[in-house]
């Protein structure tokens, strides 16, 4: 009889423990797909990231241009008046005057953050400098964005003056002159000199980010390979 119970005990510990190792590895085996999908969103940010830089580099070229052209004209309105021979020295008198506005790519950060698989491994740091970037630095610079827009979009008649197409409705030489030297004009031209410093200044620290956050997900991801 004892025989019986101790060959009974054996069996039931030899089913629990293959339960056991058996659920040990479903479990080893979904946490490697999950790796292997963490790893996949990985690359995909990585490639969206790249792409963004791309995008802002361009944005920032566009920008800084127009900032410059209009702190050109303020140097040039500071020093003397301006006449009809100076206009087609003056870049700004020769273009229009808009910005370029940069809103990320997130679609695969936020895939990876819905499935779960950032929130899985929010402990590692590089989880961290991606949300960083994505929830409050990108938010930050897409903010911006929408508030120069806005700027641009609004009625603005001081640009009749500054582009030639333009220029061509409404020029009056006399009149035309009096305008561009005016002080109403001066302090369009310093308000728009202050609102694309700013936005340059935006535009770099978001720059700066990204380059820095790039680096490391290129780094983790080739350590992981």
């Amino acid at each position: 009889m004892k025989n019986i119970f101790a060959r009974g005990g054996i069996e039931f510990l030899a089913v629990m423990l293959g339960i056991s190792v058996s659920l040990w590895v479903d479990e080893r085996r979904i946490e490697a797909n999950s790796q292997e999908d963490f790893q996949a969103d990985l690359f995909a940010i990585h490639n969206e990231l790249k792409d963004d830089l791309i995008t802002i580099n361009s944005a920032m070229d566009f920008n800084s241009d127009m900032l410059n052209k209009f702190r050109h004209l303020l140097s040039v309105m500071e020093k003397d008046k301006i006449d009809l021979s100076a206009l087609d020295t003056i870049p700004l008198f020769n273009s229009y005057p808009e910005n370029r506005s940069f809103f990320g790519k997130k679609s695969a950060y936020l895939a990876s953050k819905s499935s779960g698989h950032l929130n899985r491994n929010s402990h590692l740091i590089i989880v961290q400098e991606l949300t960083k970037l994505y929830d409050q630095i990108y938010s930050r610079m897409e903010a911006n964005n929408e508030f120069m827009d806005k700027i641009a979009a609004e009625a603005d008649s001081w640009k009749w003056y500054i582009s030639y197409p333009l220029r061509g409705h409404i020029y009056e030489p006399n009149d035309f002159i009096k305008k561009i030297n005016s002080s109403e004009f001066y302090n369009w031209a310093v308000k728009n000199e202050f609102l694309f410093t700013f936005f340059v200044s935006i535009m770099e620290t978001t720059r700066k980010n990204m380059i820095v956050v790039e680096g490391e997900l290129n780094d983790f991801i080739l350590q992981k390979n």
